[in-house]
């Protein structure tokens, strides 16, 4: 937003009155005319995409680039400066959730920019045989999909979604033997990306229900006493949670009597039948060894039960997957879901200290 360009009639009147009335060799007028559009953004070469109008930059680098010292070099308008400052490296890695800010100078005003700068990737992003959907795993381009016992796999035609701009191979609306795992091949700007696809015969296991994760499944969560930080940068990636983001708060140990978490409710809320998933899973980090505890509704705040778990002593600081188990005479929907990463109000019976804790990693787990 170019900040000062934005000054009301008024204002301007009111300052070109001020100046006009000061002898006319004492200081400096405002200068609202300066330039403060970055004119080109380039990493390795590449040039990245340019929106003035909403203050953003994208930068499409080839697959294995590494994002984590990346100096851009940055053309600007005359007696422009810009910070970062052009050639400075900076930590690229996570961008494509929390774009880098960069921010122009030029006289009195100032321009800010949002900053992208991301590997090049093309992706099958649905895969249909008939009225079955395969399950796609991004992480190694992989997509399984279950059709009914008997089946002809000889002579398949599915329908694919992918990245736009990509070329796919085989072709969409080919008839494809899937006897065996068929490779799927993307070609995107240059680069070359493989899907593996597998068959298989018989109904698909019901799969864990991923609520919230931190990068791609992010819904609000609305804080209980707490500000909640979502996405936030993950604090352990070295241990058995090595996703980049989470949820995020501090608790204030003399405040601490109550809930201080995070609710999903409201236009967030879920739809999770007891029938089918028994229990719920969720990572948690924290400083302190004790109860965490999740608070299950029906719609409108009823039907609640309350599910705890210990957070160990034994891995403080670390990340632990814990498992809370649904009552087995729930049959009520469960559409909201609280979060209290600490269930000892004002430290009692556990001590506590003021300190951010972290959760992540939400599921639904459904029953054997």
């Amino acid at each position: 937003m170019k900040t000062l360009k934005n000054i009301s009639l008024t204002l301007i009147i009111f300052l070109g009155g001020i100046f006009t009335a000061c002898n006319d060799d004492k200081g400096d007028s405002l200068d609202l005319t300066a330039d403060v559009d970055i004119l080109s953004f380039k990493v390795n070469n590449v040039e990245g995409i340019i929106n003035n109008d909403n203050g953003t930059i994208t930068v499409l680098v080839p697959s294995g680039t590494g994002l984590s010292a990346v100096a851009p070099v940055i053309t600007l308008p005359a007696n422009a400066t810009v910070s970062p400052a052009s050639g400075e490296a900076q930590n690229f890695t996570f961008s494509a959730n929390t774009p880098i800010e960069y921010r122009v100078f030029n006289g009195n005003l100032y321009n800010t920019y949002r900053v992208t700068v991301m590997e090049i990737k093309a992706e099958i992003t649905s895969f249909r045989i008939g009225n079955r959907n395969g399950i796609i795993n991004q992480d190694d381009n992989s997509i399984v999909i279950y059709l009914p016992e008997g089946t002809d796999v000889t002579e398949l035609s599915p329908v694919i979604e992918y990245t736009d701009g990509a070329v796919i191979s085989p072709e969409p609306g080919s008839f494809i033997d899937f006897t065996s795992p068929v490779t799927y091949t993307l070609a995107y700007q240059g680069e070359t990306f493989t899907y593996s696809v597998t068959v298989i015969p018989g109904e698909e296991p019901k799969l864990p229900l991923l609520i919230y994760n931190g990068e791609n499944i992010i819904p609000h969560w609305d804080g209980l006493v707490v500000t909640i930080d979502s996405p936030y940068p993950n604090p352990n990636t070295g241990g058995i949670n090595n996703t980049p983001f989470c949820a995020s708060f501090v608790r204030d140990a003399v405040t601490g009597e109550g809930w201080h978490g995070g609710a999903l409710w409201n236009n967030n809320k879920v739809n999770i039948n007891p029938a089918e998933y028994d229990r719920f899973s969720v990572m948690i980090l924290k400083e302190v060894a004790g109860d965490v505890q999740i608070e299950i509704q029906s719609d409108g705040e009823t039907n609640k039960d309350w599910l705890r778990a210990w957070y160990s002593e034994d891995h403080l600081g670390e990340w632990q997957e814990l498992v809370f188990n649904i009552p087995e005479n729930r049959t009520a929907i469960i559409n909201n879901i609280l979060v209290m990463p600490h269930e000892h109000p004002n430290g009692e019976p556990v001590a506590f200290t003021t300190h951010r804790m972290y959760w992540d990693e939400l599921k639904a787990i459904p029953k054997n």
